[in-house]
């Protein structure tokens, strides 16, 4: 019965992918019909989406971060709704970057604390996109980037997708 809801739930991702809003609305689609092709020396990075959506509560925390190209934009955009936490870190853009209000951020000190007051998550996020499937409970977000700390606080449900945008100033 799982299966089928897992079946289900992917078909209705990839179904809505192409609905899914960018952060904080803000953000101005990114031409998806180009595809990036990595010039010599890029790292080619594939993220592996189906490597969380077996988890459970004893195997620890899941999580997957990234979305550098356009590619991975897509990509982390397409399988947000897989997951139960989105966090996705932005910062205010300069007015003469192509009339952009927002961009994106990679680089962010990152950690989660459960209720407890115990660490969970600790990293420095790969791109603007962290996907984690976390037990259900409260959770304490702390975003350091450049700095500038953004706090935030959770209740992840086994059911319901939460998103949280981080926005810094310029």
């Amino acid at each position: 019965m799982n299966y089928s809801k897992v079946i289900l739930a992917t078909i209705t991702v990839l179904f809505l992918s192409s609905f899914h809003a960018t952060a904080m609305g803000f953000l101005p689609p990114e031409n998806l019909s180009e595809s990036h092709e990595p010039a010599a020396g890029d790292i080619s990075t594939e993220a592996d989406f189906g490597k969380c959506l077996s988890y459970t509560a004893a195997d620890g925390v899941c999580y997957i971060s990234g979305g550098i190209s356009g590619d991975e934009v897509a990509q982390f955009k397409s399988h947000a709704k897989e997951y139960l936490l989105e966090i996705v870190f932005v910062q205010k853009a300069d007015a003469e970057d192509n009339g952009r209000i927002e961009e994106y951020l990679a680089g962010v000190q990152l950690q989660i604390k459960d209720a407890k007051g115990n660490v969970v998550v600790d990293t420095i996020t790969e791109g603007p996109f962290f996907l984690a499937n976390l037990p259900p409970g409260k959770y304490q977000i702390t975003a350091d980037y450049e700095g500038v700390i953004k706090k935030n606080a959770v209740n992840i449900s086994a059911k319901n997708h939460r998103r949280i945008v981080f926005l810094w100033p310029r």
